[in-house]
């Protein structure tokens, strides 16, 4: 795969038509998982467009993995947000091995629970609902969205 990149990166920068590097490229994606095939194309994508400038001293796997974290720290900085909760919090728990027989450990999930801004909350949940939501019911919706974020690994919010 590294090496059908690098004759990619060549024959771009020669300006030779690389449709054909291109797609020996492409078939070397098999390899990876489909998250990390999405990322590929991504990057490929600004690597096309000239959105990024490709460093020798990184792989092709090096580029994919960083924009994997970097979608994922998005993702996350943005959950934050929406649900007004402690991001540092939020983020330790996505580096911890969390399942829902631990995710709870020491009260850890309580207290994370605990930093969410209930406005702010409520605020999210009506604007995807479409619907006016009820004060009580932010908790139980507040417990069930942020499990749901945690134990799936993150996901995009609107």
């Amino acid at each position: 795969m590294e090496s059908r990149f690098r004759k990619y990166l060549k024959e771009l920068q020669d300006g030779v038509e690389a449709t054909s590097a291109l797609r020996e490229l492409h078939k070397s994606f098999a390899v990876l998982s489909q998250e990390q095939q999405k990322y590929a194309k991504i990057f490929l994508t600004d690597v096309q467009q000239g959105n990024i400038v490709v460093s020798d001293s990184k792989t092709l796997i090096d580029y994919i993995n960083q924009y994997q974290s970097d979608a994922q720290n998005d993702r996350i900085h943005k959950f934050a947000l929406a649900l007004g909760v402690d991001e540092e919090l939020l983020r330790a728990f996505m580096n911890r091995s969390i399942n829902e027989n631990n995710i709870n450990e020491f009260g850890l999930f309580d207290r994370l629970k605990a930093t969410v801004d209930k406005e702010k909350a409520k605020a999210f949940f009506e604007k995807t609902e479409g619907a006016s939501v009820k004060p009580f019911r932010i908790p139980v919706k507040v417990d069930t969205i942020l499990r749901k974020f945690i134990l799936s690994g993150g996901f995009d919010v609107g």
